[in-house]
């Protein structure tokens, strides 16, 4: 062969190479382009792309305790247990019962109504009451020593603004469970006192 022919068989694989690279790169490029549109929509900001991981969640691993031995078998059931605070005798259950309301009587200490209720009630009867020291007993000896009391507890209660604020403090779970402790104790000493 002469040197011609070797010199264009020489162009002519260094062209097929080339062109068959050339098939090559244009199909790694498709293939790029479909793995990233598989892959969704790429999250940026400021126009630099974002690759969120999603976190690993663990899954919890449940065991059971081991059964004690002797006192039950492998297949018994297992027992519920219930947490919560131990019980407290029934002078400092009151005792919290008491500073219970008084917290929750002290949040409402400047509401504008209350004020004027017990502006009032301090001109009827002379000295400084509020809504604490009208639990119980309390209310019904007042009422009966000054008789304008009740008159002054039924004008009030016209009022929407001293009704909403009593509403809401009567409505409050802590206050109502208070309430409860203190009458239940209440009737247990009037019990314990009445039996001697």
């Amino acid at each position: 062969m002469s040197k011609l022919s070797r010199f264009l068989i020489g162009v002519i694989i260094v062209g097929l190479a080339f062109i068959a690279s050339l098939h090559l790169y244009r199909a790694y490029e498709k293939y790029a382009e479909d793995s990233e549109e598989a892959a969704g929509p790429t999250m940026t900001f400021n126009n630099v792309p974002i690759q969120r991981v999603p976190p690993v969640i663990e899954e919890p691993v449940f065991r059971r305790w081991p059964a004690e031995s002797g006192t039950e078998s492998e297949t018994a059931q297992p027992q519920e247990i219930y947490l919560q605070d131990a019980t407290l005798d029934a002078q400092t259950e009151q005792k919290q019962a008491l500073q219970t309301m008084q917290s929750i009587l002290a949040d409402y200490k400047q509401d504008p109504q209350l004020q004027a209720f017990y502006q009032d009630l301090q001109q009827i009867t002379g000295r400084p009451i509020d809504l604490f020291t009208l639990r119980g007993e309390e209310l019904g000896a007042l009422m009966t020593a000054y008789p304008e009391v009740p008159q002054l507890i039924s004008k009030y209660s016209k009022d929407p603004e001293f009704a909403k604020t009593l509403q809401a403090i009567f409505s409050n779970p802590q206050f109502i469970r208070s309430i409860e402790i203190l009458q239940r104790n209440g009737v247990e000493q009037r019990k314990s006192t009445s039996s001697r």
